[in-house]
């Protein structure tokens, strides 16, 4: 899959204006998370949410170290076509940090940490240290599900 036409110019300009500056060649991002707008919006080679989420809050932080900091509140289904679990987590019981960094080969994730809880209201923390490339242009963290055990696709990202 490929990124959607709304999100693929925002990833390419900020992989140019960082790869300009060189602010991110080894990490670095400090910035507020958006939740996954629909299914078909693939992050490099992430892989969309299956249904529409929305978020009442969330940021990260990721320092040129790799060390890795995400606060995400409220993080929950916003899809009618799930019925009653609307507004709840649904099956998803732990979050997924990824590290996505641009290359010459195109987009990929470089690091994950290991999944997290996800609270019945959709609250988790994230504070972790990676081990990342050293050339990590343009550096997006999506939050990954699990849902029955497996790792999934995003529901959350910077750079949106």
């Amino acid at each position: 899959m490929t990124c959607s036409k709304r999100f693929a110019p925002k990833l390419l300009a900020a992989t140019i204006f960082l790869g300009l500056t060189g602010a991110a060649s080894a990490g670095g991002l400090n910035a507020d998370l958006a939740a996954c707008p629909s299914n078909g919006t693939a992050i490099g080679d992430v892989k969309s949410c299956g249904k529409i989420w929305k978020l009442k809050s969330g940021h990260v932080h990721l320092a040129s170290d790799g060390r890795l900091r995400v606060e995400v509140r409220g993080l929950v289904l916003n899809d009618e076509s799930v019925g009653k679990f609307n507004g709840t987590p649904d099956g998803v019981d732990a979050v997924a940090a990824a590290v996505v960094c641009n290359g010459p080969n195109g987009a990929a994730v470089a690091a994950q940490a290991d999944p997290v809880p996800l609270g019945k209201s959709g609250d988790a923390r994230i504070d972790v240290k990676l081990s990342l490339p050293s050339a990590c242009y343009g550096p997006v963290v999506v939050l990954r599900e699990r849902y029955e055990g497996n790792i999934g696709g995003w529901l959350a990202a910077t750079g949106m």
